[in-house]
């Protein structure tokens, strides 16, 4: 009886590692962070003028965006939360730049992050996450970037 026990004991085991072995292989990887020198030149250009689509600025497809600040409430904003956010893993690979408070971009498809892109620019208050709607501006402040819908 004793040898029984042993055997379920250990085939319970063997079955737990066996499926904790196939989620870390097989599990989707981490969208990595990157930069874009292009789509930062036209949100730059975008605050200096009117109102322009985020939507024209992009060249992949994307149903919705969600903004993530480098520090949230004096705590850096990490992996987690970001991934908890936006329903997918997200990597935010901090990249130099001359800008002491990036921001992270996350575009996602059909609910499934796409692209996550490390932008020169301050989370604009108000909402985090937008649709394809949204357009860049410099709103009544010039040199602030504002979205509007």
């Amino acid at each position: 009886m004793l040898g029984t026990r042993k055997r379920k004991v250990t085939a319970v085991l063997v079955a737990a590692v066996t499926l904790v072995a196939g989620w870390l292989v097989f599990r989707e990887p981490a969208l990595l962070s990157t930069t874009d020198e292009t789509l930062q030149k036209k949100v730059d250009a975008a605050i200096e003028g009117k109102p322009v689509p985020l939507a024209k600025m992009t060249d992949f497809a994307w149903d919705r965006l969600q903004l993530f600040a480098q520090y949230d409430h004096d705590y850096f904003t990490g992996d987690c939360e970001i991934s908890d956010a936006v329903d997918d893993r997200v990597e935010w690979k901090h990249a130099t730049t001359s800008f002491s408070g990036p921001s992270l971009w996350v575009f996602s498809k059909d609910g499934e992050a796409v692209r996550a892109i490390q932008m020169d620019t301050s989370v604009p208050e108000g909402q985090a996450s937008w649709s394809t709607k949204v357009k860049v501006s410099g709103g009544p402040n010039h040199n602030v970037m504002h979205f509007v819908e």
